[in-house]
């Protein structure tokens, strides 16, 4: 009987992709991301705070985007994000397929970021020795966001709680922005908006209301025709779009996890990991693939 990493099945279109603790993320690689972030960069046997090990609190793109632009010290030319000091790196992973353990580090997609209620200090953001708005994480005629979340608390007010959002959102215009809100802490739901022409374009989940503690995947696309929302693999809102995805409004700021980069919206809290961006509007099978992968713990793999 093999182990499960030396195991391999044919994915929804066909291709062999490895089974077992890397699956997720030879599920990603395959779909090839312009910006992936797993914060998972502080491999210690517990959590730990980023600035404790990291000097420069530094969680890097693990696209091949972001491999192909790194640089030495002092990484003038990578798309990395810098943590903000409250957050906590290389928590426990979202992802079932990293084993019944859940623990930091267990596989090379193990880890998640753990963000509290301290707006500022729980902020993701553009690391100043990069560049503020990376072009390849800018894609106008088509986009993914997806990304991993277990919420701790769920905000009132109708506030957004980002996931994902590049550009200020000082006016709702942020360029993209993936989050979740609801009037109360009880019916929050995902939602993706994108901005044309000054115009924000919004799909919002119709399902499921978030609930405190249990983990989602939730993905955004936008394809030239409409933005779509996706809840745990499955479509849950569509909205009629067409035109550029614009980046006129940005406010200075690029890409932010956990909140706008301007701190308009809500702080996300509680946990966030295998946050990716494409180029491109996944396919609703690739988009239940991933959740597949990420939320199924195969132990052993028969051949036959």
């Amino acid at each position: 009987m093999p182990r499960i990493k030396d195991s391999v099945c044919a994915n929804p279109e066909g291709s062999l992709i490895p089974v077992g603790w890397d699956s997720y993320v030879q599920a990603i690689y395959a779909d090839g991301p312009v910006g992936f972030y797993q914060f998972a960069e502080l491999l210690a046997g517990s959590p730990v705070t980023a600035g404790s090990q990291d000097p420069q609190n530094l969680c890097f793109d693990s696209s091949a985007a972001g491999n192909l632009n790194r640089a030495v010290p002092p990484f003038a030319n990578g798309n990395f994000l810098q943590y903000g000091s409250a957050v906590v790196a290389n928590s426990p992973s979202l992802l079932v397929t990293n084993g019944p353990s859940n623990s930091p580090g267990a596989g090379n997609n193990g880890g998640s970021a753990l963000f509290p209620s301290t707006a500022t200090a729980s902020l993701v953001n553009i690391a100043t020795g990069g560049s503020a708005q990376p072009p390849i994480l800018q894609p106008t005629a088509a986009i993914t966001v997806e990304g991993w979340h277990r919420p701790n608390v769920c905000t009132t007010g109708s506030v957004k709680q980002v996931l994902a959002c590049y550009g200020t959102d000082a006016s709702s215009l942020a360029a993209y922005n993936l989050y979740h809100s609801g009037s109360t802490a009880s019916n929050h739901v995902f939602a993706f908006s994108i901005n044309i022409g000054g115009t924000l374009k919004t799909a919002t989940a119709s399902l499921p209301a978030l609930v405190v503690g249990a983990t989602y995947h939730a993905a955004g696309t936008y394809d030239g025709v409409n933005v779509r929302i996706y809840v745990n693999g499955v479509l849950q809102g569509t909205t009629a779009a067409t035109g550029a995805i614009a980046y006129n409004a940005l406010g200075g700021y690029g890409l932010a996890l956990g909140n706008d980069p301007s701190l308009t919206d809500a702080n996300l809290q509680g946990y966030l990991d295998e946050t990716a961006i494409y180029n491109y509007a996944l396919s609703a099978t690739r988009i239940a693939y991933h959740y597949r992968e990420g939320s199924t713990y195969l132990p052993f793999i028969w051949n036959h």
